[in-house]
């Protein structure tokens, strides 16, 4: 009886264990892996609005998602462009992408720089309320391809102080395979990252909301 039993145990182990190499091989497979990027995705319809913002991503280094904002702008889908400041070799990131701007016959008081600190969380927060005390309503913001999940999730609700929509543009981005980033290292890396500043945006958001919670008890 007792080796009966012992046979029965390992015939259920080795079930399971075929079901978890099965799963792992379906998770690996192109399609898998492709529909998993497909759920950081959220596109809106553009408009035209009262500004284009860019939020700062430290990868964009040929500046692509600047160059996409002037399209907007020449496109007359936004009156001005502002973008998050930050300092690249101690110059303002305004004063870089104002001579871009510049080169490519944009004005270059038509650029303006938010400067936003915290979390990505905190710093949409205070992006939300700055446009919000401008009075405008209708802002689009322009993200990589593969964050635009994200942000929806931070400038989904209404800006404090005023009803701000906020319009989230992917942009295609030359540094990342989006069709096959598993295959692509710079790719995979980028792709890590985004689900790790997913996770820690709503860890964040749920903490912040615990905290809310105990302070009007």
């Amino acid at each position: 009886m007792a080796l009966g039993n012992a046979g029965k145990g390992c015939g259920c182990l080795i079930f399971v264990l075929v079901g978890l190499l099965i799963i792992a091989g379906l998770m690996v497979h192109p399609m898998s892996l492709r529909f998993l990027s497909g759920r950081l995705l959220h596109e809106d319809r553009v408009v035209p609005s009262d500004a284009v913002f860019v939020p700062r991503f430290d990868e964009d280094r040929n500046g692509e998602l600047y160059i996409e904002a002037f399209r907007e702008y020449w496109a007359g889908n936004a009156k001005k462009i502002y973008l998050e400041e930050d300092k690249i070799l101690g110059l303002s990131l305004k004063e870089i992408v104002s001579r871009m701007a510049k080169e490519r016959g944009v004005k270059p008081e038509a650029v303006d720089a938010l400067v936003l600190e915290g979390s990505g969380w905190m710093r949409a927060e205070k992006a939300k309320a700055a446009f919000a005390r401008a009075g405008m309503r209708r802002v689009i913001v322009l993200v990589p391809e593969y964050a635009p999940g994200r942000f929806y999730g931070m400038y989904g609700d209404v800006a404090p102080g005023g009803k701000v929509v906020f319009l989230i543009k992917p942009v295609r981005m030359s540094y990342y395979k989006g069709d096959a980033w598993w295959r692509d290292e710079a790719s995979r890396g980028v792709f890590v990252r985004e689900l790790y500043g997913r996770g820690a945006h709503y860890v964040t958001r749920f903490t912040h909301g615990e905290k809310e919670t105990g302070n009007k008890e």
